[in-house]
């Protein structure tokens, strides 16, 4: 990986143990993404299309299947949603354990899509206001 601050790999730099010079990498790694994704939904959102912009016409799903590498644990995982006509600059919890199925199942179901389940889920998550 070639971001400024860190080297070695980020699958590497993921098994910190809690070393705090491989999280300080890791964490230059991680706002390298988040910065690149800022850019790309920028982007997104110059590009004229119907009535808005491509971003607006858009859904972009960003998120882990670790919530802490280093341990493997997949409870409390972060996951951005952007674009589309969503509830923007919420932060929503939801009660444990609750299958990230349902959020995907949600997804579908803003874009018309009449799914009565995906993976696992048998109900949306239902914190995806339009």
């Amino acid at each position: 990986i070639n971001v400024p601050g860190a080297t070695g790999g980020w699958h590497t730099l993921s098994h910190h143990g809690e070393k705090p010079d491989l999280l300080k990498k890791l964490e230059c790694i991680e706002r390298d993404i988040l910065t690149n994704l800022n850019q790309f939904l920028s982007d997104l959102d110059q590009i004229p299309e119907g009535n808005g912009s491509l971003l607006d016409n858009t859904t972009v799903v960003i998120g882990s299947n670790f919530s802490d590498a280093s341990k493997h644990t997949c409870n409390n995982l972060p996951t951005i949603i952007a674009g589309g006509s969503y509830r923007h600059r919420a932060h929503s919890v939801v009660e444990k354990p609750t299958p990230l199925c349902n959020l995907f199942l949600d997804l579908l179901h803003h874009h018309d899509i009449d799914a009565g389940n995906f993976g696992s889920s048998k109900q949306p998550l239902g914190v995806l206001t339009a």
